[in-house]
């Protein structure tokens, strides 16, 4: 086998070895299910890539060749380039973070996984092996949601993925695959034949698909995930449609489709006169597909008439290029809408493709991201002689599903890998016997110039971009889980994660903060090592707060943490600032209302928990909120008309009692101040232990 061969086979290898990131879990990471694959994607795309280049300049047959879907392509990747660079928050947008793993450096790997595709699988033969292959490790993936079902009861299977959805767009893409695999291997052969029908239902292969097309439905079906199973239908009735309008030579697969028409007509029928009956309330996928509304604004993601709205707001504010990729949060906090206060509180995605690129790249970005779809069904209209209408009916179709299963959620690393693959497969149908570049390249030219380029330029692309964050990330778990044996060996681990200064740091960040109080209060700790965790803690949060000036969520956890260690006169201009950058957001109001308590702003605290109170009278926690400052302002009548006969009470009602107890103490009225420990005790049980040492300590005089 010649050098070209050994290199061509490499990439194909390569690129079949994408077929097994699914099954990837990298347990010892932080975010396992994201991160893994992703670092597993990029590496080896880099690596085939990098073949690529070399071996497109030795072997004129490999080099690329002018398509709509790469310039498409191309031009949505430029243009996303540009809004990211002048993006809210440059870096982010360019380099994501480890719990999306997303950013310009995806899009990057993903047009240059198109061009090696599309460049080095130049025969239908390998195309058909390809997908055959993926059917395979789809019926392996469906050995896993068996064994989620059965074994742990789930309703809704996400097994080595991760997330139901993720699953569900696996085994979509891979249900069309199996659809054209046996236009391809069985109907098209059979067409010619005097009897087509009874040579299809004698090819064992027609079994084989229906079967494996029947399996992708029901692990589909296991996910219970509604964008998924409605964009299924609906690219299976774009497919039906267009083989029933179009398709002229093959009878039976014109009376097939209208055939399919009419089933899903009449499934769809049937389920809405069955969607109240008790059947379908003891299915749970079915329960979710009847209970689908735009009123529902149960559960985290689901509250998109209000998050869709926000998003618009921010398009309007940035319409030509947008906040940039990964900058729907600043949109999210600035607009927020306060009918969501009993809902996720720091969305980073608007639930629907389309709008998250028009919130990131603007007007650009989303007429870039449509023309890629465009010239996708260009070039299927340009090469609709070498198509077929049964196969354009199956790839418009899947584009079909694919777009409208979008519009409810985000993309992922798999449905890119799978939508790129759909592109690159037109990719070189569009290319297929087009004139070649037959420019030579001399072997010294590649051997000593453009060889060792691609080593330096590659070599540091696998370092900066996978090696150092790999180990930033690794370095992160050992901090979080060696924290509790031993304290110093964390602030160790957490030293070599900002030392590394990677993507991953905004993430450390937010963990370290979180650990410090903890830290801080333990009574068997070296003060040195509290004093190290402290001081780390607060140093990285100025940072992230230079990088990030405008983001209000680390400004929140910078006031939250600085009150967590009780410097509240320091916490309060960061509390003060995430509240004017998220005006609406009541859990900034209460973190805002309790500094000012603390602070002895009590007519301040008393002024911000009545706004919270007023936005939301029902809320629970707006509620105790506002008592506490009542009950600190002195107004305690109020405070018990507002709670009613609600027999809740927290830490904010109890600390309002303190507050005032140690107002009395400093007097040294030592009567009053005891009044109100009991008071706290009376409303709060589980404080009694701790008021009564307290009342102890009031009595004694330690407590002054």
């Amino acid at each position: 086998m010649n050098k070209n061969n050994i290199i061509k086979w490499t990439i194909i290898t390569g690129l079949w070895a994408v077929l097994l990131i699914p099954f990837f879990v990298a347990n010892s990471m932080f975010f396992p299910y994201i991160t893994g694959k992703n670092f597993a994607f990029r590496i080896i795309v880099e690596i085939i890539f990098a073949l690529w280049v070399y071996l497109a300049f030795i072997d004129a047959k490999y080099r690329p060749k002018f398509s709509w879907i790469t310039v498409s392509v191309g031009a949505f990747v430029i243009i996303m380039f540009i809004a990211d660079i002048f993006a809210v928050n440059p870096l982010k947008a360019l380099w994501s973070n480890f719990e999306r793993m997303d950013g310009f450096i995806t899009l990057l790997h993903l047009i240059m996984y198109l061009f090696v595709f599309g460049s080095v699988m130049k025969s239908e033969k390998i195309w058909s092996w390809f997908f055959r292959s993926s059917l395979i490790a789809s019926m392996l993936l469906t050995i896993f949601v068996l064994k989620e079902w059965l074994t742990t009861g789930a309703t809704r299977v996400s097994v080595t993925l991760g997330n139901p959805i993720y699953v569900a767009v696996f085994f979509m893409f891979n249900f069309f695959f199996v659809l054209i695999l046996l236009y391809k291997d069985v109907i098209l052969k059979n067409e010619n034949s005097l009897k087509p029908f009874k040579s299809i239902c004698k090819n064992w292969l027609t079994y084989t698909y229906l079967i494996v097309a029947a399996i992708c439905f029901f692990d589909i079906w296991r996910t219970s995930t509604r964008g998924v199973i409605l964009g299924l239908i609906g690219g299976l009735v774009v497919t039906s449609i267009i083989i029933a309008i179009f398709e002229k030579k093959n009878k039976l697969l014109k009376k097939s489709s209208i055939g399919a028409l009419i089933a899903i007509v009449a499934i769809i029928g049937g389920f809405l006169l069955i969607k109240n009956t008790q059947f379908v309330k003891n299915n749970v996928t079915l329960e979710r597909m009847a209970e689908i509304s735009w009123n529902d604004v149960a559960g985290q993601g689901q509250a998109r008439q209000y998050v869709w709205p926000m998003a618009l707001k921010g398009v309007a504010e940035k319409p030509v290029l947008g906040w940039g990729q990964d900058g729907f949060n600043n949109v999210f906090n600035k607009y927020y809408d306060v009918r969501m206060y009993d809902q996720e509180q720091w969305f980073d995605r608007a639930h629907n493709t389309p709008l998250d690129v028009f919130v990131a790249g603007g007007s650009l970005g989303l007429l870039a991201y449509l023309s890629i779809f465009a010239a996708a069904i260009f070039v299927i209209i340009k090469k609709k002689n070498n198509f077929g209408v049964t196969e354009i009916g199956l790839i418009v179709g899947l584009l079909a599903a694919y777009f409208a299963q979008n519009l409810f959620v985000f993309d992922n690393l798999v449905s890119y890998i799978f939508f790129y693959i759909i592109l690159a497969y037109l990719y070189f149908r569009d290319t297929q016997g087009e004139s070649k570049d037959q420019r030579k390249i001399s072997d010294d030219t590649a051997n000593y110039v453009v060889a060792p380029i691609l080593v330096v330029v590659f070599g540091a692309m696998l370092w900066y971009c996978n090696i150092t964050p790999i180990n930033a990330n690794l370095n992160l778990i050992n901090a979080m889980q060696s924290v509790s044996q031993s304290p110093e060996t964390s602030l160790n681990y957490f030293n070599q994660v900002f030392s590394a200064n990677t993507f991953g740091s905004a993430e450390a960040r937010e963990q370290i903060i979180s650990i410090v109080p903890q830290i801080a209060s333990s009574q068997n700790l070296d003060d040195k090592v509290k004093q190290g965790f402290v001081l780390l803690a607060y140093d990285q949060m100025q940072k992230q707060i230079n990088e990030t000036p405008y983001d209000a969520r680390y400004q929140f956890f910078m006031g939250v943490f600085l009150d967590n260690i009780n410097q509240y006169p320091l916490a309060l201009p960061y509390l003060q600032k995430a509240l004017g950058l998220s005006p609406n957001k009541l859990t900034m109001m209460f973190e805002l209302a309790k500094c000012y308590s603390y602070l002895g702003q009590k007519e301040k605290a008393l002024e911000i928990s009545k706004n919270a109170y007023d936005l939301v009278p029902i809320y629970t926690d707006a509620k105790i909120s506002y008592a506490s400052s009542l009950i600190i302002n002195g107004n305690e009548i109020l405070a018990k008309q507002i709670m009613g006969n609600s027999t809740q009470a927290n830490e904010n009602i109890v600390r309002a009692y303190l507050i005032l107890a140690e107002g009395f103490i400093q007097k040294g009225d030592k009567y009053s101040a005891v009044a109100e420990i009991n008071k706290a005790i009376d409303l709060t049980p589980g404080f009694k232990t701790q008021g009564e040492d307290i009342i102890k300590g009031i009595w004694n005089g330690s407590l002054k």
